[in-house]
C-alpha cells in the first residue's frame, strides 16, 4: 500500500503571498512555492503569510480571516493569514520564542480545519520556511520536519540591527533542529550551519530564453547602455555609479525604489534613467536591449552574503557583466563576468564594454544550468523527506 502524500506548509519571511503574485514569482521564495505546487509528491499545500497586525489590516480594509482558498500554478492550495496586535517582532528572545510557538499553533489550527478536524495530527506536515524565527522557534506537534532556506543574512542587515542577537540565537537553533538548511550563497551558508546546502539564485527559463525585440524605452537611449536591476537603495556605491555615468552613453536603472534619497540622487545625474519595476517579460526585453550589466555594490557583511539575482538575469540576456568583488559573484561564469576591486572599476568597465554578447549557444546553456526548475529540486526533495 502506497504511503499518503505528505502535506507541506510553505512560509514566506517578511512578505506575503500577494507580494509574490505582484512580482510574478521571480524570487527564491516564490519559486520554492511554485516547485512545491508542481510536485505530484506533495499532498495538501498550505501557504503561510508572516504575522500581520489586526489593527493595520482592519484600517486598510484587508481581510483578517484565518484561511482562504487560493490557486498556485493551477493547483488548489490554502492560504493562512496569522494576525496579532503588532506586526513587528519583539527584540528579546523569550518574547519572540513565545510568539512563534503561538504562530505554529495558529498554522496547526488551520491545518486541522483544512482536514475537517479540530486538532492537527502529530507529525503530519512539513514546514518549509524562509523566516528564521519560524524555523527556529515554531515548535508544534504537527510539524514532522522543518526545512529552512536563508535568502539574506538577517544577523548583519543594517535595517534590523535591533534584532541581531535574536537572529544569531535563531541561527543556532536552526542548526540544531532543522532537517535541511539551504542558503543562496557560500558566504551565508558559512554563517548558518556546516550542514547548509547552497542553492544560488536562478531565472525563469521561459522568460529569459526568447530573444526579444528591442524595448522602445531603451532603444531611444544613447549607447553604450549599462543596466542595473533590482531594489534601488543605499547598497549602491555612489562613486562607482557616478563614474560610470560620466563614461557611458546611458545608465539604465530598473527596479523597486527602496530608498527615496537614492532615487533623488540618481535622477540628478546626467545620462542616468530610472524606471519603475516592470513585468518579467518587459524586464527581459529591457535588459536584452542594453550592452553591459553592472553590480556596483558597497562592501558590507549583509551584501557579501547575497546571491545577486541581477547577475543571473544579465547573463541570461547574453550581456557581459562588471561587478565589484563579492564572494557570490565568483565562479558563476568566469568567461562573461569581470570581477574587480573598486579602485579598478573604470579600467574594468572599459574592458567589459569591448566584450561581445554571448553566443546564443552559450546563453541558452547558461539558462538551462540556472533555471529555477533545476535549482529547487533539492529543496522539494528535502520537504518530502
Amino acid at each position: 500500500m502506497a504511503s499518503p502524500r505528505p502535506d507541506v506548509f510553505f512560509g514566506f519571511s517578511y512578505e506575503m503571498f500577494d507580494d509574490a503574485v505582484g512580482r510574478e514569482f521571480c524570487r527564491p521564495p516564490d519559486q520554492t512555492l511554485l516547485a512545491l505546487a508542481h510536485d505530484a509528491r506533495v499532498g495538501r499545500l498550505m501557504v503561510a503569510d508572516p504575522w500581520r497586525s489586526y489593527v493595520v489590516s482592519t484600517a486598510r480594509r484587508r481581510p483578517v480571516r484565518l484561511v482562504e482558498d487560493i490557486t498556485v500554478a493551477g493547483r488548489d492550495a490554502i492560504r493562512v493569514r496569522p494576525h496579532r496586535l503588532r506586526t513587528a517582532d519583539a527584540t528579546d528572545i523569550g518574547t519572540v520564542e513565545r510568539s512563534y510557538r503561538r504562530y505554529g499553533e495558529v498554522l496547526g489550527r488551520a491545518l486541522a480545519r483544512s482536514r475537517g478536524g479540530r486538532e492537527p495530527v502529530p507529525d503530519s506536515a512539513a514546514l518549509v520556511t524562509y523566516h528564521p524565527f519560524a524555523a527556529a522557534f515554531c515548535d508544534s506537534a504537527w510539524i514532522s520536519r522543518i526545512v529552512y532556506f536563508g535568502q539574506d543574512d538577517w544577523a548583519t542587515g543594517e535595517g534590523v540591527a535591533r534584532w541581531w542577537d535574536v537572529y544569531r540565537e535563531a541561527y543556532r537553533r536552526i542548526d540544531r533542529r532543522c532537517a535541511a538548511i539551504f542558503a543562496v550563497s557560500e558566504e551565508l551558508a558559512d554563517r548558518l550551519s556546516p550542514r547548509t546546502e547552497v542553492v544560488p539564485n536562478g531565472v525563469i527559463a521561459d522568460v529569459w530564453r526568447p530573444r526579444r525585440p528591442a524595448a522602445d524605452r531603451i532603444a531611444a537611449l544613447a549607447r553604450p547602455r549599462v543596466v542595473y536591476t533590482g531594489t534601488i537603495d543605499d547598497r549602491l556605491d555612489r562613486a562607482l555609479v557616478e563614474s560610470t555615468a560620466n563614461t557611458v552613453g546611458s545608465v539604465v536603472m530598473i527596479g523597486y525604489p527602496g530608498d527615496p534619497q537614492t532615487i533623488e540622487w540618481l535622477r540628478s545625474l546626467d545620462r542616468v534613467h530610472v524606471f519603475d519595476p516592470v513585468g518579467q517579460d518587459e524586464l527581459a526585453a529591457m535588459v536584452q536591449s542594453c550592452d553591459v550589466g553592472i553590480i556596483p555594490h558597497r562592501d558590507d557583511p549583509c551584501i557579501r552574503a547575497m546571491s545577486p539575482l541581477k547577475l543571473y538575469e544579465y547573463l541570461s540576456a547574453g550581456l557581459p557583466v562588471l561587478s565589484v568583488d563579492l564572494p557570490p559573484v565568483h565562479g558563476v561564469d568566469d568567461e562573461r563576468v569581470c570581477v574587480c576591486r573598486r579602485e579598478d572599476w573604470m579600467s574594468a568597465l572599459t574592458q567589459v564594454l569591448a566584450m561581445d554578447r554571448a553566443t546564443e549557444q552559450h546563453r541558452q546553456a547558461f539558462i538551462d544550468a540556472v533555471s529555477w526548475e533545476q535549482r529547487m529540486r533539492p529543496v522539494v526533495d528535502a520537504a518530502i523527506g
